[in-house]
């Protein structure tokens, strides 16, 4: 049996009933829509019976309702809550005797129920946060932003160099330097090294990619404690927000694009934009995933 946190529950409940009752009994626990909370694998071949049943069950909290069918028992204990008992041998009206030990247990049913929904949203979230966070933690090229000082601006220097240092203006990191110029890595980086340790150039990191960067080890910390502290996060709803860093809010987006990503403000939510724009969540990640892995868009959770 894989773990559940009803079997426990469950167990004390069949051990009661079975003291007042000999006949073995089996327990589910559904909500109104469907979803097993529990289930007994002894009410497999019940399975139809209990779902149609279900469905058009009008019955109000604490009233029950016993199909002619079988000897099943259903028990509402919450607005979106059903117990459902059957009784192996024995006559649908016994069930009514195990209504005292249902009612004994239904506020750990109902906390029960809360916590495992609670999970199934953090869960989601998470998966979320795993499909959109692309890297841990940005490389150094991708953060420090090499600045020629100013006095050193009319000096001399090679070809190569020139185009180099011509880049070397504290905005522009050293992965975008190396796509613009189109010299080998190697030379550019050595070229950048070699000026800062005369002192000509100094490294200015990127405050919108750093504040990134400590984000997404935030939420590295969310999904490792997700795994060690389950209990803790239950009680947490998360919200993902994605930002367009400033120096970006000028580029050009194709339309359906932009319609996206004028929303992307840290106000609005993802939900919040899919319903803004009438778009799929799943389409809202797939772009923000684009312009996050770039390193246009940053993301925050709530």
């Amino acid at each position: 049996m894989s773990f559940n946190p009803f079997n426990t529950l469950v167990d004390e409940m069949k051990s009661k009933m079975k003291a007042i009752k000999s006949d073995p009994s089996h327990i589910a626990i559904i909500n109104s829509n469907g979803k097993y909370y529990y289930f007994d694998e002894g009410l497999d071949e019940h399975k139809s019976i209990i779902e149609d049943f279900n469905k058009n069950l009008n019955i109000d909290i604490g009233q029950y309702s016993l199909p002619i069918s079988a000897p099943i028992g259903f028990f509402r204990i919450f607005d979106t809550i059903i117990v459902v008992i059957f009784l192996e041998g024995g006559q649908s009206s016994n069930l009514l005797l195990f209504q005292g030990i249902i009612k004994n247990y239904t506020p750990k049913i109902i906390n029960y129920v809360e916590n495992i929904d609670k999970m199934d949203k953090l869960e989601k979230q998470a998966h979320k946060i795993i499909k959109l966070k692309k890297k841990v933690v940005k490389t150094p090229e991708e953060i420090q932003c090499p600045l020629l000082r100013q006095e050193y601006r009319d000096k001399k220097f090679s070809y190569n160099e020139g185009l180099i240092l011509k880049y070397c203006t504290g905005d522009k990191p050293i992965v975008e330097i190396i796509e613009a110029v189109k010299l080998p890595k190697t030379e550019i980086i050595s070229t950048i090294n070699q000026y800062k340790e005369k002192g000509w150039i100094e490294i200015v990191t990127n405050v919108d990619d750093y504040e990134y960067q400590i984000t997404e080890e935030k939420k590295i910390e969310i999904l490792s404690e997700s795994e060690a502290e389950t209990k803790n996060l239950a009680s947490e709803d998360i919200e993902l927000f994605p930002i367009l860093l400033e120096k970006y809010r000028d580029k050009r987006f194709s339309f359906e694009i932009g319609q996206i990503i004028q929303y992307c403000d840290g106000k609005h939510s993802i939900k919040e934009i899919a319903e803004l724009v009438n778009r799929s969540e799943t389409d809202i990640l797939d772009v923000i995933n684009e312009y996050q892995s770039k390193g246009w868009i940053k993301v925050e959770s709530k």
